[in-house]
C-alpha cells in the first residue's frame, strides 16, 4: 500500500471540523468565541496535516528532482541540436526563396523588356506595310505620318513562375514562426501593456491606505488569523 492511500489519523477529525467550520454563522459574541476556538483546531490540524506529509513530499520531491535532473541531461542536448538544425534548415530555405524571387523578379523584367521589344518592332513592321500602301495610293504625307508615328501595339508579358528546388523529407515540415522585438516600447499601444499586479500588491502591503497609484484603490478586507 503505497503512503496516500494508507490510513491517514487526522483526516476523519480534519473533514469533521471543516463541515462544522462552513457551517457556522456568526452573529453574536457566543458564536465569534465558538469560531475562533474552531479556528485555532483547523490551525493545529492544518500544521499536524503538514508534519505528516511532509517528510514524503520531501522524499517525493528529491526523486522528482533526480528524474528531471537525468532527463534534463538528455532533452536538453537533443533540443539544443533540433533547434540548431531547425536554423540551419529555415535560413538555406529562407536564402533559397529569396534567390528564388529575385531569380523570378528578374526574368519578369526581362520578359517585359523582350515583350515591349517585340511590340516596337510590329509596331514598326505594320508601320512600314502601311506606308507602302499608302505611298501606293499616291499619299506620300500620309506614308510619312505612319513611319513617323507608327500606331503602338500591346505588349503581352507572360507571367514567369520559377519553381522552388527545396527537397521534401519525410517526417520534416517547414513552419514560419513569427516572433517580434519592441523596437521603442512608448509607441505600443496600452491595450499590449500587462498589468503588473504582483509589484502593486507589494506596494498596497506595503504602504496600506497611503497607497498612491492612478487608477488603482487600495482596501482593506477583515479576516481572522488562527496559529496552532
Amino acid at each position: 500500500m503505497s503512503a496516500i492511500a494508507m490510513e491517514i489519523p487526522i483526516e476523519q477529525q480534519a473533514l469533521t471540523t471543516v463541515e462544522r467550520a462552513q457551517g457556522m454563522v456568526v452573529s453574536n459574541v457566543e458564536q465569534r468565541t465558538l469560531a475562533a476556538e474552531i479556528g485555532r483546531v483547523l490551525a493545529s490540524l492544518y500544521k499536524e496535516a503538514e508534519e505528516f506529509f511532509k517528510p514524503m513530499k520531501q522524499a517525493a520531491a528529491k526523486t522528482h528532482k533526480e528524474i528531471c535532473n537525468k532527463e534534463n541531461a538528455i532533452l536538453q542536448p537533443l533540443e539544443r541540436a533540433k533547434q540548431h538544425l531547425s536554423r540551419q534548415i529555415g535560413g538555406f530555405d529562407q536564402r533559397m526563396e529569396r534567390e528564388r524571387r529575385e531569380e523570378e523578379a528578374r526574368l519578369q523584367e526581362q520578359a517585359r523588356i523582350d515583350a515591349e521589344a517585340e511590340a516596337n518592332r510590329l509596331a514598326q513592321e505594320y508601320a512600314i506595310a502601311d506606308a507602302i500602301s499608302l505611298e501606293a495610293d499616291g499619299d506620300v504625307a500620309g506614308a510619312m505620318a505612319v513611319l513617323n508615328h507608327p500606331a503602338p501595339v500591346q505588349a503581352y508579358v507572360p507571367p514567369i513562375i520559377v519553381q522552388r528546388e527545396i527537397p521534401k523529407t519525410q517526417g520534416v515540415s517547414v513552419q514560419q514562426i513569427w516572433k517580434f522585438r519592441i523596437t521603442n516600447a512608448a509607441l505600443v499601444p496600452e491595450e499590449f501593456k500587462t498589468i503588473n499586479e504582483k509589484q502593486i500588491g507589494a506596494v498596497v502591503r506595503a504602504m496600506k491606505e497611503k497607497t498612491s497609484i492612478p487608477g488603482v484603490e487600495a482596501y482593506p478586507e477583515a479576516g481572522a488569523r488562527f496559529t496552532a
